[in-house]
């Protein structure tokens, strides 16, 4: 089955980040162990250098263990995930959020998942757009933010539809 994805390596160099083009939870995070989880991801757990596996809504986060070899790990991590998604895309999306202008009044609410969102009905709205990953709410804007391997030219028209529903 042929998913996009792609690999990065953040800044701690402990962590390698797979970003996805579909859902993986609709939780804030589900961490492995000691939370079962579908393969592929649940494979690289079988990867010695890899300690845990952390999902969220359009990434998994691979913490490795304390003083194993990163790019070895990458290598692995590359080959499980090949084998079943097929081959790595450009991880180069549009990750900067933008800003639309709302009718909201209230606290700051800031929300990474539907659980997150709980009651709030315009949170909840906007995760139901596929490939929004974040949305913070505060005086007459929202921040959205979409995942890595999502455009906003394929998520925007969504977006303003799911913020004008009244």
């Amino acid at each position: 089955m042929d998913r996009r994805w792609a690999l990065e390596h953040p800044t701690n160099p402990s962590v390698l980040r797979v970003h996805v083009d579909h859902e993986l939870t609709d939780r804030t995070i589900v961490s492995s162990p000691p939370a079962a989880i579908a393969c592929p991801l649940a494979g690289l757990l079988e990867i010695e250098a890899v300690r845990t596996v952390d999902l969220h809504r359009y990434h998994a986060r691979v913490a490795l263990r304390h003083g194993m070899d990163r790019e070895v790990a990458t290598e692995h991590v590359r080959d499980i995930l090949r084998t079943a998604w097929g081959d790595e895309t450009d991880g180069d999306g549009e990750a900067d959020p933008r800003a639309f202008e709302i009718d909201y009044t209230g606290p700051r609410v800031a929300a990474e998942s539907v659980e997150m969102a709980g009651d709030r009905a315009l949170l909840v709205r906007l995760f139901s757009v596929a490939g929004v990953r974040e949305a913070i709410l505060g005086d007459g804007l929202a921040l959205v933010r979409i995942g890595r391997l999502f455009t906003w030219t394929a998520v925007e028209p969504a977006v303003a539809a799911a913020l004008r529903v009244t």
